[in-house]
């Protein structure tokens, strides 16, 4: 039986967008200013979590648990915010599913938006109290200063947080082509993000049950023999057969990319062996034996969310149809109380 759902309200202009930092720290090559001024001139007033402002001495976080937990809390129970966006990914959000109360969540429902390290979250409050949120940019995000990429982003986010679209989720034209794994179509809840840390949920109290449902997996700098482990520990633990229809990401790899970019001439080898287009190549033939061998369900893979240029808004907790042969997944309800 799946958990109750909890539908934040719309986002309306002139709300108070929190953005807090569960995760790493921002470092220098971000422009914070970018991103908050695209977030003011869009018509909204933001509010910052102190931790994101302070020097932390909690390894990488932003800061102790007990802060982040209680930053979490506090914009959830805040009558002065309407949205929360998490700052960016990283690393620790485990640290605190185990910590927040989740009668906080559940009893003041707000847009969510986050991915990577916040799938963590964003899973524990869909079982926990019910929360539909948003795999979506974050506010790294927002400091693209590709115009069109910025534009596709951002419309794909405010579509269906604040005009309440049930949309048709699909890769933009000038983005990277999706590819169909297992024809078909499947109905079902959408349920997911980031397969590594997925990876290290499933089967807890905090992971959502995935029977009959859509599921989302994506992830970043995954090479092709963890991607195979990973994705064969969710089959050891029911998690993928159970699904009546999977959508993986694009599983980017920056650092050859990298890598890639600070080389010679001299480099020619390493460029014609370590390309994106091969490690791509990889990665797909490994999930499309992996599927074909394990799960015969319709699926397909490069689905433009969310670690790569193109962040495409996933609802998490939603009904929708899966089409493998369009590579779409049109929503079947609203995510948001209008």
């Amino acid at each position: 039986m799946h958990e109750k759902i909890v539908k934040p309200r719309a986002l309306k202009p002139g709300d108070t967008i929190k953005i807090i930092a569960p995760s790493s720290m921002l470092t220098s090559e971000y422009n914070l200013s970018q991103a908050l001024k695209f977030l003011k001139d869009k018509g909204f007033k933001v509010s910052l979590s102190k931790s994101m402002t302070q020097v932390s001495n909690a390894r990488y976080f932003t800061a102790g648990d007990h802060i982040r937990t209680a930053e979490i809390e506090n914009a959830f129970k805040s009558d002065d915010i309407d949205a929360i966006i998490a700052l960016k990914g990283g690393a620790g959000a485990i640290d605190l599913i185990n910590m927040i109360d989740y009668d906080i969540i559940k009893d003041h429902p707000k847009i969510f938006i986050g991915s990577s390290d916040i799938t963590l979250l964003q899973l524990a409050f869909l079982k926990k109290a019910g929360l539909v949120t948003f795999q979506g940019p974050m506010l790294i995000d927002l400091m693209e200063n590709n115009s069109s990429i910025l534009k596709h982003n951002w419309t794909a986010l405010i579509d269906i947080i604040q005009n309440g679209s049930e949309a048709v989720l699909r890769n933009p034209e000038e983005g990277a082509q999706a590819r169909t794994l297992i024809e078909g179509t499947a109905k079902g809840r959408i349920i997911g993000g980031n397969l590594s840390m997925i990876a290290l949920i499933a089967n807890t109290g905090y992971m959502p049950k995935t029977d009959g449902s859509l599921l989302f997996l994506e992830d970043v700098n995954v090479e092709p023999w963890v991607l195979d482990n990973l994705l064969t520990s969710l089959f050891i633990r029911g998690v993928i057969q159970k699904a009546r229809g999977v959508f993986f990401g694009g599983f980017p790899h920056y650092g050859v990319k990298n890598a890639i970019d600070t080389q010679t001439s001299t480099s020619y080898i390493m460029e014609s062996i370590f390309t994106e287009d091969y490690l791509t190549a990889a990665i797909h033939n490994t999930i499309l034996d992996i599927m074909t061998r394990k799960a015969k369900i319709p699926s397909f893979v490069e689905f433009a969310c969310c670690h790569g240029e193109y962040v495409t808004t996933v609802p998490i907790g939603v009904n929708g149809e899966l089409d493998s042969e369009e590579k779409t997944v049109t929503m079947l309800e609203s995510a948001v109380e209008l």
